[in-house]
């Protein structure tokens, strides 16, 4: 069966295929864009916890975005950059340089967008909310323990265990 379709295009479905897979090996590959997932989710977890605006979560969402979106640039750059000169190159510093000070300033303009948005009185009552609670501190010390795993031992390793599991190795 082809990817194109009668006009000789690749179909829709293939683009999405193309982008998921670059996702999944960005993740794979990089610890900075698995701690920027695993923050995402705390973010958008207690947001939904909050009474934010319909606004608010938009600027939120869109500042992850931007931030997701600027590491994956940044990531395929220094690929491209590493494939393209294999020596020390000052030009080639310069723009991996520049492409990981975009996702700097794109994480630093996040982070003060969740700070105006989230910092308020009902977070803290949900925070001491779940510092009261040990059933609740447990599932948030254990979903930290399980997010420090993720994003140091990173999906690699745990597909590796998984391997030697499924193997008897």
């Amino acid at each position: 069966m082809s990817n194109t379709g009668p006009s000789g295009k690749r179909r829709v479905w293939q683009s999405f295929a193309d982008a998921f897979r670059g996702i999944g090996a960005c993740l794979k590959s990089e610890r900075n864009m698995r701690i920027h997932l695993v923050m995402a989710v705390y973010v958008l977890f207690f947001a939904s916890q909050l009474s934010l605006s319909r606004g608010e979560m938009a600027c939120l969402v869109l500042a992850i975005g931007a931030v997701m979106a600027a590491e994956a640039l940044n990531t395929a750059v220094e690929k491209l950059c590493d494939f393209a000169q294999k020596n020390q190159n000052r030009y080639i510093r310069f723009v991996k340089d520049v492409a990981a000070g975009a996702v700097l300033l794109s994480a630093v303009g996040a982070l003060l967008a969740g700070v105006f948005i989230l910092f308020r009185p009902e977070l803290w009552r949900l925070l001491w909310g779940i510092l009261g609670h040990p059933f609740s501190l447990g599932l948030l010390a254990l979903s930290l323990a399980l997010a420090a795993g993720f994003v140091f031992l990173g999906p690699a390793w745990v597909e590796e265990r998984l391997d030697r599991l499924r193997h008897g190795k």
